[in-house]
């Protein structure tokens, strides 16, 4: 896999010309091209994108995938987003996002990746480990856990975001499929992003790893993905389809629409018993389930119930168990406390 790397713009605003330190893919025909809709991909963008990448994500959606990372999760990110590197290895990558997988089941798949599996990605990606992927190198196992423990905490954040940009997702699909039938999509692909250009069959990405691939009959994939303007992520050596993953475009305009789902903000509130205790309390207004109260709250179900420990102890919420769940809500006095600092 490969993230693309920002091109800075020309003083007049235009995009920069790419020429060097390019990854290039000779496409050849335009006749095997088509638009998948891959919701891993979009979590991996926004994830990265809070953990350090910076390519534009809304701030407000940095914050919240944040929250919802648990601390071993977050370090299992880490090594993607490290400064002037593009490569990683393929595992970490969706499966063939023109099947478009479920993450649920991706990531049940990424915990039964075989050690040696993600081995064999690191022999095929590098011909020497670099140094900030030498710690999965040593734990595979855990690591392979971890990450795909956060890719599900951060899918919980990102989840509502996607089913909102339904119809948006659905517009871009019809563009493509337009573009095809007219011939467009030489367009589409010179398109896709500010640090890409295609010309002459020839498509290229402003790459600090470059490489050079032939698309020699693989159908080629196109991901609109929720992420900043500069994300680019792209896998253009499986020998199933090369797929390139791009902003979706209007997203920026999505993300500052105010009817878009989110945790309700803790405010003055959160002053008082800090932000993800806040979330918890504001999101426990109705009984939920402890799974449910974790993804209303927009933090990471592992760190739910200490905060829910913390809140039945100062007499904010109660807990009834109900089967084999238990169910979170405010008792009288949290309901009293969320009101007194309602107008903050």
């Amino acid at each position: 896999m490969r993230q693309a790397e920002r091109a800075k713009p020309r003083q007049d605003g235009t995009p920069p010309p790419v020429r060097r330190q390019c990854t290039e893919l000779r496409v050849g025909s335009l006749s095997n091209v088509r638009v998948a809709l891959d919701p891993y991909i979009s979590v991996l963008a926004l994830t990265t994108d809070a953990l350090g990448r910076q390519r534009g994500a809304a701030g407000e959606w940095r914050s919240l995938i944040l929250s919802a990372l648990s601390p071993g999760g977050a370090r299992a990110v880490l090594p993607i987003v490290t400064p002037r590197y593009s490569v990683s290895p393929d595992c970490v990558t969706p499966q063939n996002p023109a099947l478009e997988i479920p993450v649920r089941d991706q990531v049940a798949w990424l915990h039964s990746v075989p050690e040696d599996d993600l081995l064999g990605d690191f022999g095929a990606a590098f011909d020497e480990t670099p140094a900030h992927w030498q710690g999965a190198l040593r734990q595979p196992r855990a690591w392979l856990h971890a990450y795909a423990t956060a890719i599900d905490e951060a899918w919980r954040s990102v989840e509502p975001l996607w089913k909102w940009a339904q119809p948006l997702l659905e517009d871009e699909v019809m563009r493509i499929g337009a573009a095809a039938v007219r011939g467009g999509l030489d367009l589409v692909l010179d398109g896709l992003h500010p640090a890409s250009q295609f010309d002459h069959d020839v498509l290229r990405i402003r790459d600090p790893e470059p490489a050079s691939f032939d698309l020699q009959g693989r159908q080629l994939v196109l991901v609109p993905m929720l992420s900043g303007k500069q994300a680019l992520i792209c896998n253009l050596e499986r020998p199933d389809a090369a797929w390139i993953a791009y902003p979706l475009p209007g997203v920026t305009e999505l993300l500052r629409q105010p009817g878009l789902p989110r945790p309700a903000e803790p405010g003055l509130l959160g002053s008082v018993l800090g932000p993800m205790r806040a979330r918890v309390l504001l999101a426990a207004e109705r009984p939920l389930t402890m799974s449910d109260l974790a993804r209303r709250a927009g933090i990471a179900p592992s760190a739910v119930t200490y905060h829910c420990d913390r809140l039945a102890a100062a007499g904010l919420v109660r807990r009834q168990k109900q089967g084999r769940e238990a169910w979170v809500s405010q008792t009288r006095r949290g309901a009293e406390l969320v009101s007194l600092f309602a107008a903050g």
